[in-house]
């Protein structure tokens, strides 16, 4: 598909980005929401949210309106993600345009939602649990830059301690606190939610790549860096040296009068077959004096 560099390229417009505008979107949906749910007594996650109920009636458009909803009134759900598209989108944004992160966004959160109601249905909960948030889209674009810039570091504070950690060590946690998460459920988070949206973030990056998923994952590890492999130049042979020029004597004029002309004149009067041999060696050398190199 694209090379090691070509998948690199900038936003078709810099003045807009794509990932500012989903944190917007998503803020203007959250006070929406709470505007709906305590003022219009709107049952708004039932009627958009995703659950095995709304997919059995083949709402499908549910897929895409609950990647839209979060826990109302307290904001913390919706700003926990905004800052994940905040911190991460917009490197990835750069790294792969605006058409391929919005792809990579709606599809996580597509892919994480169908995970998280076949673990629903798996362990029999009620079909009309409706899934809300954004994580599984989020997930996927930090995925996305943790295998982009696998061994780049960053700090952030948790609780009270600031922590330092690489991309691809700040991807392992994720993924463990996701399946820690989901076997030992004691919490209302969607950690099947998440784990789909990762696994969907790291498909993409081989994929982007031009590559299998299994050799973008299995044995090939990724660089903030392009690796270049110097190769030996060909060895080249030196130029031969200029064939010396032979000199010619040169033919002066009273070895002409005294040994061309009377041949000439014996030719011009009774013909070339007249000559003896030792005129013709005569003329022969003459003309190879006169000719030029």
């Amino acid at each position: 598909m694209i090379s090691d560099r070509d998948y690199m390229r900038e936003p078709e417009n810099r003045s807009f980005r794509v990932s500012m505008a989903l944190i917007w979107i998503l803020g203007g949906s959250f006070l929406l929401q709470n505007i709906l749910t305590f003022y219009g007594k709107v049952p708004v996650v039932q009627d958009l949210g995703l659950s095995r109920l709304g997919i059995q009636n083949w709402e499908l458009w549910r897929l895409l309106s609950y990647q839209f909803l979060h826990e109302v009134p307290w904001p913390l759900h919706v700003i926990s993600n905004a800052l994940g598209l905040y911190f991460f989108g917009r490197t990835v944004e750069e790294t792969t345009g605006i058409g391929r992160f919005l792809i990579i966004y709606l599809v996580g959160g597509i892919v994480g939602g169908f995970a998280q109601l076949g673990l629903d249905l798996a362990l029999a909960r009620p079909a009309y649990v409706s899934l809300i948030g954004a994580s599984a889209g989020v997930s996927a674009i930090v995925a996305v830059f943790c295998r982009l810039h696998a061994q780049q570091e960053f700090q952030f504070i948790l609780f009270v301690f600031p922590v330092r950690m690489r991309a691809v060590t700040f991807l392992w946690l994720l993924i463990g606190g996701s399946i820690l998460g989901m076997v030992f459920p004691g919490d209302r988070v969607a950690h099947m939610a998440h784990l789909g949206g990762i696994l969907v973030g790291v498909l993409s990056v081989p994929l982007l790549r031009g590559r299998m998923p299994w050799e973008g994952w299995m044995g090939y590890r990724e660089t903030s860096r392009p690796v270049i492999i110097p190769f030996p130049e060909p060895a080249r042979r030196p130029p031969a040296p200029p064939t010396p020029r032979r000199e010619r004597p040169v033919v002066d004029s009273d070895y002409v009068a005294r040994e061309i002309d009377p041949i000439l004149d014996k030719i011009a009067s009774q013909g070339l077959q007249s000559l003896t041999d030792r005129e013709r060696r005569v003329l022969e050398e003459a003309r190879e004096r006169i000719r030029r190199p």
